[in-house]
């Protein structure tokens, strides 16, 4: 009998964060002993509805007698798993979601943790509001940059002439199309700048949108690049090439893109002065008030002229293995990870 099954579902989706998340730690606890892991295959496979229904219908009943391990929200009903929550802003902040989610997923949420055996969170202030929130134990097991990043290699150079911008003069932003992403103030401050300032400095945005997010329309000024969804390869280069990475984002659980930049050898960080951000990089980036365009503003101009503080983010903090540890010990699997 297999003691730990990894919940596999997210192994079809595109990987963004969560996906990223779960790939990683999900390969760790793989390579110990008497863990295995589920995936919808068949009639279960090939779309998002059918395996949501393999996660609710036929999962459970796959890891019965098992630990079942969920590391993103595509996780089982009432069901004693060790189940990875990256926030809580289905609940905390509905308005940023369409309504058809919210009504299926902010219930299923509470669900799952109420009958959750472990919970693991992605930072010590998403621990924290899981706690106040819940009222249950949490251990942290935060993300890590993926091997690619600190590789840095130049594989994806050619992705600065594909959306024409030249290297180290562009301003980097990354993240899905949704409202806590918080690019419509972005694009009303990076507007302000001069025309000028902005034909010197491109702002480029990597991301894209999904239906569960509430529309995010806005106008988007001259110098404003849309680079789409990329590859690990082309990401690695437009953090090591940019000017600044700029992330106002209004919450996160985490905030991937800063250690991935770091990582990469990016120069320069503007981002927000919210709690997690602060538990990530401390002193070493430029904090901006991400309900303020003024804010936002001042700190695109210190990142443009080189007077943002440098990079100082503690990498040993942020490792894989160390975070797949974590998770296994929560299942109760006594073994390290490779």
């Amino acid at each position: 009998m297999t003691d730990v099954m990894v919940n596999g579902a997210f192994r079809g989706q595109r990987v963004t964060g969560q996906q990223r998340y779960a790939t990683e730690i999900a390969d760790r606890l793989l390579s110990l002993p008497g863990i295995e892991e589920a995936q919808p295959s068949g009639r279960w496979s090939g779309t998002s509805a059918r395996e949501w229904a393999w996660t609710l219908a036929r999962l459970p009943g796959l890891a019965r007698g098992s630990t079942l391990v969920s590391l993103t929200s595509r996780a089982p009903l009432g069901t004693r798993q060790v189940l990875a929550v990256h926030d809580l802003f289905v609940l905390t902040h509905p308005q940023w979601y369409s309504r058809r989610y919210v009504a299926t997923h902010a219930p299923a949420l509470r669900a799952q943790i109420k009958a959750a055996h472990a919970v693991v969170a992605v930072s010590e202030p998403a621990a924290a509001q899981i706690e106040a929130h819940f009222g249950v134990d949490v251990v942290v097991a935060p993300n890590a940059p993926s091997q690619v990043f600190l590789d840095g290699g130049h594989t994806g150079d050619a992705v600065l002439d594909r959306i024409k911008v030249a290297a180290g003069n562009y301003l980097l932003a990354v993240g899905s199309l949704d409202p806590r992403k918080n690019l419509a103030r972005l694009a009303a401050a990076y507007g302000r700048l001069t025309a000028a300032e902005r034909a010197d400095t491109p702002l480029v945005v990597v991301g894209a949108g999904a239906g569960i997010y509430r529309s995010a329309d806005f106008d988007w000024p001259d110098g404003m690049i849309g680079a789409g969804y990329v590859s690990d390869d082309e990401l690695v280069t437009l953090y090591r090439e940019s000017t600044a990475v700029v992330f106002p984002s209004l919450a996160e659980g985490f905030g991937l893109p800063l250690v991935e930049a770091a990582a990469a050898g990016a120069r320069a960080l503007v981002i927000s002065d919210i709690p997690v951000f602060r538990w990530i990089c401390g002193e070493g980036a430029e904090y901006v008030d991400p309900r303020s365009e003024d804010s936002i503003l001042h700190g695109l101009r210190a990142g443009i002229e080189g007077h943002s503080p440098a990079i100082d983010i503690d990498g040993t903090r942020f490792d894989w293995d160390a975070s797949a540890a974590v998770v296994a010990q929560a299942c109760g699997h006594s073994g390290g990870t490779r």
